[in-house]
């Protein structure tokens, strides 16, 4: 009973502790804003009914759910720049650590996760999108979604532009140009942080800049090397690109039976395919073989082409008869209507879900990523079909092809070097799905597996680096920052030596004191002379 009461007395201390400090933070923020009753009913803390509501809101990977995870002391959700500039200041004086959440798909959770006291930044809602279609560009305000984002492109251009992204409705739009951000028109017109304009961001002293404000430097670093390590971006500008008012999609599903894995085989060297209007991802799992307990793997191979069947089938007999494509199982759509059939919905599903941030399934999973340089071999194949057969069916496995327009830019153009020579991007994972957390024994089995098939996967993928995409940011490859020797094992995974370096050394200028940081955030070194 003694035991019991110290540790009630205790906890109700931490939270009176805790209680006040907040209390000192919304204080400060409303000392410093022109209207201290508006700006009262945009903050929350955890004795607020809204608070859990808001926080659960946009955690897309379920896994974050669980109450041992760390929440904000404080949730700040803005409509205004101002807000912002106080919050920072306010953060800065009060101790607290700052957390910015755009669409929520952080894959290590940390938009909205700390071991220490944080305010959240929550940008849900700043999501304006301004388009122009005769200069085709457009200003989003980051808080926006992709599928608000293609919906308002489509209504406003009569399907003719689009831009280059990726495929799922929720992700941020800030959060994908923060790492690079890859899409279906990857090959045509690269990543989505090539393709934007102008930015505002608010540095660490509440200072709103744009692309000539801030610098060209800042400007590079924040299309690739993750925003959020330098400030909190507000609005980007972004070049719209034009598309035919119709594109052809098709699916096609193999399993190794019907020959999978000789078609996977020639389907690696897609990136040196001439026409840049083909693209085709991939993903692959196992699964019984009908009633038995016999194990296959089944390959399913999504195509959209920028142009007609009668434009797609002769340049697919060209190039990849293997794939079996027919105008029979060729649907002609809008590049819109394609985002629906991307992530799993059919083509005729109403456009408005794609504005509906609560339709769209979340999961709960964790993803490894890889890129590969050499196609690999059939025995390898073959070694990899043989590790998810030890799996229990909750493996997955994802390819993005690079290739077209990518390899026209050097790997220093932008933070994002995966360029040319890149074959694809590989993306393994494993769910949680019919576990409580991802702690339980069957879940602590899956992610074992997914670390051996890492390894197993070391000889194929590239080296020196080996490569991984920091929107797919892993935290099991490292997040030791004390020094440049401790960074680059994490650091030139995402962005190589050149870009890591240049990415430090913005840093130091823009955010000396480090006070935008998180696990893998570009780092700051105590001594000079530790980038280099």
């Amino acid at each position: 009973m003694k035991i019991s009461f110290v540790f009630l007395l205790v906890l109700s201390l931490a939270l009176s502790i805790s209680s006040a400090y907040s209390q000192d933070f919304i204080s400060c923020v409303e000392s410093n804003s022109a209207n201290a009753s508006s700006i009262s009913q945009l903050i929350y803390t955890p004795g607020n009914a809204s608070f859990l509501p808001i926080w659960q809101f946009a955690v897309q990977n379920t896994r974050f759910l669980k109450p041992s995870i760390p929440r904000p002391s404080i949730i700040v959700t803005p409509t205004d720049e101002s807000l912002i500039q106080t919050s920072i200041l306010c953060a800065k004086r009060h101790g607290y650590e700052i957390r910015i959440r755009s669409g929520g798909h952080d894959f290590e959770g940390l938009s909205y996760t700390a071991d220490v006291p944080f305010v959240m930044i929550d940008l849900n809602n700043m999501r304006s999108i301004d388009i122009d279609v005769a200069k085709r560009t457009a200003w989003v305000g980051t808080g926006a979604v992709l599928g608000e984002l293609y919906y308002s492109i489509a209504q406003k251009s009569n399907n003719t532009l689009y831009f280059p992204g990726g495929t799922w409705p929720t992700v941020g739009i800030s959060g994908l140009i923060g790492g690079g951000g890859t899409g279906n028109l990857l090959r045509k017109y690269a990543t989505a942080g090539d393709n934007v304009l102008d930015a505002r961001i608010i540095d660490v002293n509440g200072r709103i800049l744009d692309r000539k404000s801030m610098g060209e430097d800042l400007f590079w670093a924040i299309r690739g090397g993750v925003a959020s390590s330098f400030g909190v971006v507000v609005a980007w500008k972004l070049q719209l690109v034009p598309v035919p008012e119709k594109v052809t999609v098709f699916i096609v599903n193999r399993t190794l039976e019907q020959g999978a894995t000789e078609i996977f085989f020639k389907y690696q060297s897609l990136a040196t395919f001439e026409d840049r209007n083909l693209y085709i991802r991939s993903q692959a799992a196992s699964e019984f073989i009908g009633n038995t307990t016999q194990k296959t793997m089944r390959i399913i191979f999504q195509g959209i082409y920028q142009g007609t069947t009668n434009e797609l089938i002769p340049v697919l007999d060209k190039v990849f008869p293997e794939l079996g494509v027919t105008r029979e199982i060729c649907q002609e759509m809008t590049s819109v209507q394609s985002t629906l059939v991307f992530f799993g919905r059919p083509s005729t599903t109403p456009l408005e879900i794609l504005t509906n941030r609560s339709a769209i399934p979340k999961s709960s999973s964790k993803t490894k990523s890889n890129f590969v340089r050499t196609p690999i071999p059939i025995s390898g194949l073959r070694e990899i079909w043989n590790k998810f057969f030890e799996n229990d069916l909750s493996g997955g496995l994802l390819v993005i092809p690079a290739g077209g327009r990518m390899d026209d830019y050097s790997e220093t153009a932008t933070p994002y070097p995966h360029r040319a020579g890149t074959l694809y991007l590989l993306a393994t994972s494993v769910n949680f799905v019919g576990q409580a957390n991802d702690t339980t024994p069957v879940s602590l089995r899956r992610l074992a597996w997914l670390q051996s098939l890492e390894e197993l996967l070391t000889p194929y993928v590239s080296q020196n680096p080996r490569e991984s995409y920091v929107n797919n940011n892993d935290l099991d490859i490292g997040v030791g920052a004390a020094n440049y020797k401790e960074a680059s094992v994490w650091g030139e995974r995402y962005w190589k030596r050149e870009n890591f370096k240049r990415l430090i050394r913005i840093k130091a200028k823009v955010d000396p004191k480090n006070f935008f940081k998180f696990p893998q955030s570009i780092p700051v070194f105590k001594r000079r002379g530790l980038a280099q």
